[in-house]
């Protein structure tokens, strides 16, 4: 009834083992019901573009669990994607068709298997223009998809990429984002039995809408989204610019030329929230730095980094990074060539370069922002200590009977903090939360407030990485429950006092009961008995005669 990992089968194909026509089955048993009286001669295939087995299914309506396909008894099928979004592969080729039909366009749309299965990608081809779009279901390295883009442009006029849900990696997105300007995305909304396409363009600044595909042409320059404004760079192809670069070597320019170059392709990284590796700069800024040894781009960047020109403006060179994500170690020699000083550690310039780039972000982004102070680094190549270290933790003395008592002041509310940091700057900050003594969830709450705001201002690799600093910290918050503030101690004269006081007051009531019961208990006393009779008491009293 499922399938070989124990998920519930939702999609097949109608008619054949082979068939191209995906169907989802509705879930409500209501909705089955309809469907059913709808098509009542429709027969239900595991097909082999889904990668199934290619034997028949049944439809099982349930009022009490989900509807869902099923195989017959006996059957062997190692099917490993059975959910909504499997037959997405074959959705987009009905949707390709027929959006060809309507535009008068003679294309063809073909299924892809990269390696993972039939669905990895799409390829569609207008055959008179030699047009192609690729559309990406599965993730594909860069090194993978430099390749293949290299391949497919070699016999096409106009090649556009489009990316599924998590499907681009960040250098591939950088690349594209510094030639086109934008990215091209896609994604599938749920309709009855089917499922539509929807597309969009997307920077690191801003998205366009989501539109579906009657809303997209194409041009002779490639597919178009409403709402893109391309930045297509003129002149030949991809391909052919890669045939021109490996036959003629890159003019030489000045080294005024390359100054001002390297320095607009930054300046331009920074307004896009991005990280450029060098080689990325090398295509925006010139590809004659490409092949500049390790000392040449230090004198360049500590150029492009003093022309700058005004006190405490951010070091562009910061923003560069490695394939990993991390500050190229010779960064470390600029901002000592500039007077910043000299980091010591890999540790110490990752973090300086963090706060760097921040500031680079605050200051060339759209819009701008006011940037945080520039970190400090000592003469040994360490963070100042005024800025590095944690906070002081004062305390007040106060003074009480029974000797001095220490209070710890309240910790800080969850939206006041001292500083807030910078974008870049939060999940360091994160990471720092959960190594401080004592419990501090409610600094760490705070932070976890600036990172969810952060999140749609970061580009993806920064983005990936808050992304895990936040997990970790909330499951670092769900195992550190916010301790309450703990009772003054007593010193033992006080703890003595009370205890005796509190003896006497439970004791008072009780001997007072205990005097009222004795006084209850006693006869009444005679006031006469023992005094002397007044005189002539005796004469009144009546003689007693003798017997």
């Amino acid at each position: 009834m499922t399938g070989s990992d124990g998920r519930l089968v939702q999609t097949a194909v109608i008619g054949s083992r082979n068939s191209g026509r995906a169907i989802i089955l509705p879930t409500d048993a209501d909705e089955l019901t309809r469907w059913r009286r709808r098509h009542p001669a429709y027969s239900y295939w595991c097909g082999t573009q889904l990668g199934g087995c290619g034997n028949e299914l049944s439809d099982r309506l349930y009022r009490d669990k989900v509807c869902h396909f099923a195989h017959r008894p006996h059957t062997s099928c190692h099917r490993t994607a059975t959910g909504a979004a499997s037959a997405d592969h074959l959705f987009i080729k009905d949707d390709l068709a027929a959006w060809a039909g309507r535009n008068r366009l003679k294309g063809r749309a073909t299924s892809r298997d990269l390696g993972t299965g039939p669905g990895d990608a799409v390829d569609f081809r207008v055959g008179e223009a030699r047009q192609h779009v690729r559309f990406q279901f599965s993730k594909l390295a860069h090194a993978e998809w430099q390749q293949a883009r290299r391949r497919l442009s070699s016999d096409a006029a106009t090649l556009d990429w489009v990316f599924g849900p998590g499907t681009a990696q960040p250098e591939t997105m950088e690349e594209l984002y510094d030639e086109y300007g934008y990215l091209l995305r896609f994604r599938f909304e749920t309709q009855g039995a089917v499922r539509r396409i929807r597309l969009r363009a997307e920077d690191p600044r801003r998205s366009t809408d989501w539109v579906p595909l009657d809303a997209c042409v194409i041009t002779p320059e490639g597919l178009r989204v409403p709402g893109a404004e391309p930045r297509r760079r003129s002149g030949p192809s991809p391909a052919a610019e890669t045939g021109v670069r490996r036959t003629a070597a890159p003019v030489r320019r000045s080294r005024e030329e390359q100054v001002l170059g390297l320095r607009e392709a930054l300046v331009s990284a920074a307004g896009f929230r991005t990280r450029p590796t060098w080689e990325a700069l090398a295509r925006s800024a010139g590809s004659d730095l490409l092949g500049l040894s390790v000392p040449d781009r230090v004198g360049l960047l500590a150029a492009v980094d003093r022309a700058c020109g005004r006190e405490g403006s951010p070091l562009l060179s910061a923003l560069i990074r490695t394939g990993e994500s991390d500050p190229p170690s010779y960064v470390g020699d600029v901002a000592a060539a500039v007077g910043c000083g000299a980091p010591a550690t890999a540790a110490v310039l990752r973090r300086w370069c963090q706060r760097e780039a921040d500031r680079a972000f605050a200051v060339y982004g759209v819009p701008s922002r006011t940037a945080p102070p520039r970190l400090s680094l000592t003469a040994d190549g360490q963070l100042a200590a005024q800025q590095n270290a944690e906070p002081v933790q004062r305390q007040t003395i106060v003074h009480v009977k029974g000797g001095p008592v220490r209070q710890p002041t309240a910790r800080p509310k969850p939206g006041d903090l001292a500083r807030a940091p910078g974008d870049t700057e939060i999940g360091h900050a994160l990471r720092g939360a959960r190594q401080r003594r004592g419990p501090r969830p409610r600094y760490a709450a705070a932070l976890m407030a600036l990172a969810e705001e952060a999140l749609t201002r970061l580009p993806e690799p920064q983005r990936t990485e808050l992304v895990v600093e936040m997990t970790a910290t909330r499951r670092w918050l769900d195992s550190r429950p916010e301790t309450l503030a703990q009772k003054p101690k007593k010193s033992r004269r006080a703890m003595r006092i009370a205890a005796a006081k509190k003896t006497a007051a439970v004791k008072q009531p009780a001997r007072a009961e205990k005097a009222q019961q004795r006084q209850q208990g006693k006869k009444a006393k005679n006031p006469l008995q023992g005094a002397r009779p007044l005189p002539g008491a005796d004469d009144a009293r009546p003689e007693r005669k003798p017997k």
